[in-house]
């Protein structure tokens, strides 16, 4: 898409979803960056840059908010203070995957690879790496969250696990157990109804899995609230059982507020050699349990990538 103002080629997801205000009768056609920094330049009132619709102090400070938590941008002064060295080992790793490359510190810039202005740069943000010294024997995923003002509601978290880009298995609340794989299961809905609150648990033996078996995604999505928003102190925790301490992921739940889903992170061995990798990826997604065809198609997207 095309940014009426700016006159730049965007993903999507970098404009806002819909209409700029409730009250507008049109789709924006500015992207989000530009509509936040236009909303900022007015001093007094905070208009729609296309029909001139006042906006409430609310919707400004949301668009303000979802700017500032935006997935898809990366903060950095300048260009120059980033410094990337292609690694030819972890490339050669990539197989089928050129368009990824792993970068280690050295004295080199961006642009001493070709990386101009308004390029669109895929940022891989290794969270934790699994080396077989560490002998990692159960990873666990513990989910919890609070039921949002509406009522009784869950947050589902989910387990998609592929063989290269085929969808080998899929472990939620409805599918918590197969009988001919004993070391993965999902506890299904633990639920304290007193204290209004829920709780998911996923146990995966990373070393028993087969080797064709290359990338797990976990996904947070909500089963009747349309945003992640509604419910109550989500939160989570991604560890081994031998060392539950040690929190292996530090995605912000609060970033896919607005969504009703969220591919949250990735434990992967695709371009290293065989050792496990947990990759933070955070795209926001329609869809939840009952239909994963959205998450998929982002997966899809990620894989291709």
């Amino acid at each position: 898409m095309k940014c009426e103002n700016c006159q730049l080629n965007k993903l999507s997801e970098e404009f806002p979803f819909g209409t700029i205000s409730p009250t507008c009768e049109h789709v924006t056609s500015w992207c989000l960056k530009c509509l936040v920094n236009y909303l900022k330049e007015s001093q007094n009132h905070h208009q729609c840059p296309i029909c001139e619709t006042e906006l409430t102090e609310q919707e400004f400070n949301e668009y303000c908010l979802l700017w500032d938590n935006a997935n898809f941008k990366i903060d950095f002064k300048s260009p120059s203070q980033i410094h990337t060295k292609v690694s030819e080992q972890n490339n050669m790793n990539s197989g089928n995957n050129p368009g990824i490359f792993y970068v280690d510190e050295t004295d080199n810039t961006l642009t001493s690879y070709g990386i101009c202005a308004n390029s669109h740069i895929q940022l891989v943000v290794v969270l934790y790496s699994i080396s077989k010294k560490d002998a990692l024997k159960n990873l666990v995923f513990d989910l919890y969250w609070g039921y949002p003002a509406s009522g009784v509601d869950f947050l589902d978290g989910s387990c998609l696990i592929y063989e290269g880009n085929k969808l080998w298995k899929t472990y939620d609340y409805k599918h918590k157990v197969y009988s001919d794989i004993l070391y993965i299961s999902h506890s299904g809905d633990d639920i304290d109804r007193n204290n209004a609150t829920g709780h998911h648990k996923i146990q995966i033996k990373l070393d028993q899995l087969p080797p064709s078996v290359t990338q797990l995604y976990l996904i947070l999505s909500s089963f009747k609230s349309l945003t992640i928003e509604n419910f109550r102190n989500p939160s989570f925790k991604l560890y081994d059982e031998e060392n539950p301490n040690k929190q292996l992921c530090e995605y912000n739940i609060h970033k896919a507020g607005k969504s009703r889903a969220v591919i949250m992170c990735l434990i992967d061995r695709s371009y290293y050699g065989g050792k496990w990798k947990v990759i933070e990826v955070g795209r926001l997604s329609e869809g939840n349990v009952m239909n994963y065809s959205p998450i998929m198609e982002n997966i899809k997207d990620l894989i291709e990538i």
